[in-house]
């Protein structure tokens, strides 16, 4: 388990574990992020399916405007991480088929 385990964190978790719909995300994660924050998380999950994807450095970063630093260090989640990205993408991956 990483550093990132706390009581803190798990309420947070929990909250976020209750919310009952994408206007109810948006809503949470308005009051709780700043617009820059929630922008690069959004850009590192879209990174994260476009490398799925089987897509190359340069189609991520001109599709996505990430910079190869993100990338790099969304693929490296990817193949070394907590495993979360695959989780996650494989759930959605099921539900969009």
């Amino acid at each position: 388990m990483s550093d990132l385990h706390s009581e803190a964190a798990d309420r947070l978790f929990d909250a976020i574990l209750a919310l009952r719909d994408r206007e109810e995300c948006y809503r949470f994660f308005e009051d709780l992020c700043t617009i820059t924050e929630l922008q690069a998380m959004s850009q590192r999950f879209h990174v994260a399916r476009l490398l799925r994807q089987g897509l190359v450095y340069n189609e991520v970063g001109r599709l996505s405007g990430a910079s190869s630093a993100t990338i790099s260090r969304v693929n490296r989640c990817l193949q070394h991480g907590a495993g979360g990205y695959p989780m996650i993408l494989e759930r959605l991956e099921e539900t969009e088929a």
